[in-house]
Parts: C-alpha cells; sequence; structure tokens
C-alpha cells in the first residue's frame, strides 16, 4: 500500500502556526470570521515574520434587513510575549495585511518620533517606557494600566495582566517616561483600549 504523502512541512508550520493564533484570538474574545449574505469568510494568515502572524479577512457582512451588506475586515497581530509569558493578539486595522504595518500601526506617534531621534525605548506588555530628561522622569504614570506598577526607587516597572500570567521585571536605569499601546478592543467595536 503506497504512503500517503504529507503536505510540505512549510504548509504543516503555516497550520500549526494558524491554529496557535486563532485560538489566542478566540481566547481573547475576538471573531474568527466574517458572516455575511453571501457566505462566511475565516481569517487566514496573510503575513509572518519574526515569529508573527498577520491574521486576515474580509467579507460582505450583513446589518439587518434593510440596510445593504457592507464590506467588513477584521485583522489580528498574534505573536510570542517578549517577556516570556506566552502567546499574544491585538486587533488592528482591518486594512492592515502585514506584520510591518500592523507594529507601525500599533505604535504610538511619540514612540516612533523618539526613536527617530536615538532615544531608547523599551516595551513591557502594552507600556512603552520611552528614554527622557531627568526633569520628566516618570511622566506618564497617570496612564498607566492597572496591570503595570513603577518602583522608582528600584527603578523597576513590573507587569501583572489579568490573567495571572507574569512578565519579567523592566530594569529601566535611565530617565523614562510612560506611554501606553492601544489597539482596537475585540468584537465589533471601533473603541480603542490598551493594547494587552
Amino acid at each position: 500500500m503506497p504512503r500517503r504523502a504529507q503536505p510540505p512541512v512549510n504548509e504543516r508550520v503555516r497550520g500549526w502556526l494558524f491554529e496557535r493564533a486563532e485560538d489566542e484570538v478566540l481566547r481573547r474574545n475576538g471573531d474568527n470570521r466574517i458572516v455575511g449574505q453571501y457566505g462566511t469568510t475565516w481569517l487566514d494568515i496573510t503575513d509572518r515574520q519574526n515569529g508573527m502572524a498577520l491574521l486576515h479577512a474580509e467579507g460582505w457582512r450583513s446589518y439587518g434587513k434593510r440596510q445593504p451588506a457592507r464590506l467588513a475586515r477584521l485583522s489580528y497581530l498574534w505573536g510570542p510575549d517578549d517577556a516570556g509569558a506566552g502567546p499574544w493578539a491585538v486587533r488592528v486595522s482591518g486594512t492592515v495585511t502585514t506584520v510591518t504595518d500592523a507594529l507601525a500601526w500599533l505604535t504610538p506617534a511619540e514612540v516612533a518620533a523618539a526613536e527617530a531621534k536615538g532615544r531608547r525605548v523599551r516595551r513591557q506588555g502594552d507600556v512603552y517606557a520611552v528614554e527622557t530628561t531627568r526633569a520628566h522622569d516618570g511622566r506618564g504614570l497617570d496612564l498607566l494600566p492597572d496591570s503595570h506598577e513603577w518602583r522608582a526607587s528600584t527603578r523597576y516597572l513590573l507587569h501583572r495582566p489579568a490573567d495571572g500570567r507574569r512578565h519579567r521585571a523592566l530594569r529601566l536605569p535611565w530617565p523614562v517616561r510612560f506611554v501606553p499601546q492601544t489597539a482596537y478592543e475585540m468584537g465589533r467595536t471601533n473603541t480603542r483600549t490598551n493594547a494587552d
């Protein structure tokens, strides 16, 4: 009996990656499909870079009998957490179809400007720590999400997300100001929230 040929390795890896990414999107209450009058469109990977994947779907969603179907788009950026606490997924603009564009969309303008000026920038979860002057050290503390704690005496930023995963403490020996990262809330909304 002839042996069945397995899909190529890149297809198996892509399938494994997609399953992990879709599971994380669903775990965070995201949608994995667009249901409309012309059928269902499912998420698919449109780009992969540096261990991250961009999941995207577009289709015609019905919004009721009196409303014509409208083009709807979903995009999620998925990847391993930078602190080793597990995978994460955030919803980005539905027009985004590449990892590079998703990262640019997520990066606050203040952070991009600081990087362009050669300032040091570190990220922990959904908070950026941007190098600044001593006079501005600690700015943005009022913007820190509840899951973050700044310990000025030891210069450590701590992050304990609501799901219980622990992130490594981030040591910041230079003066810093904090800038939160935002993304769209999961579900059918255009409201932005912390991207954790």
